[in-house]
């Protein structure tokens, strides 16, 4: 199998995913530049010229949390999810989507305007908005974390790593809260993990 990725994009849970289950794969990484995007291989496989793109034989998969569903699906042998058909699969699955459908909107917003657009191009009423944003959804996160370690009990999941990407890029531009310690601290965990490591370092 082989992974297009840039350095800090979305690629970043595929290329942590993949560590995680031990797979073996190449990896192509691609500088975060429209026209290098558009001019690389993965023009071809993916049509826009954005990352990730995982190809395993004649399989071409696009958008990071499908691509981590189907490493669940086919390589994972149970590792990295609860029992399915269970009550906590369901929520498993809450979690999944969360990360990207909730937290990315305002995740974005905050990198763009504090660290990936030119200066000039930044917009601090934008960047506190994002800010704003995140906080009232990492909120549920907090909450989450009162009693656990994870999102799912206190055992490591994919939805981890959905999630994590998320408050990797919010960390990035300075927007974990303060003032939600667990949050902090799940972070903190995620971090330290040799996975998360080689994944965010590229």
């Amino acid at each position: 199998m082989k992974l297009y990725h840039c350095v800090g994009s979305r690629s970043v849970r595929v290329f942590w995913m993949l560590e995680e289950l031990g797979l073996r794969y190449e990896i192509e990484v691609l500088p975060f530049d429209p026209a290098a995007l558009t001019s690389a291989d993965c023009i071809q496989l993916e049509g826009k010229g954005r990352v990730p793109v995982l190809v395993i034989d004649a399989v071409t998969m696009y958008e990071s949390v499908p691509i981590v569903q189907y490493l669940l699906d086919h390589y994972a042998d149970g590792r990295l999810e609860p029992p399915r058909g269970s009550d906590e699969y369901g929520v498993f699955l809450r979690w999944m989507t969360y990360g990207e459908e909730t937290l990315m909107g305002p995740v974005s917003k905050i990198a763009r305007n504090s660290y990936a657009l030119p200066p000039a191009e930044r917009s601090a009423t934008l960047l506190n908005e994002g800010k704003r944003r995140f906080k009232h959804f990492a909120r549920k996160l907090e909450d989450a974390l009162e009693q656990h370690d994870y999102l799912y009990d206190d055992q490591f999941t994919a939805a981890d790593i959905v999630v994590g990407y998320a408050l990797y890029v919010a960390n990035e531009g300075g927007a974990l809260p303060e003032d939600y310690p667990k949050l902090r601290a799940y972070y903190e965990r995620l971090a330290a993990r040799p996975a998360f490591k080689k994944a965010v370092a590229g």
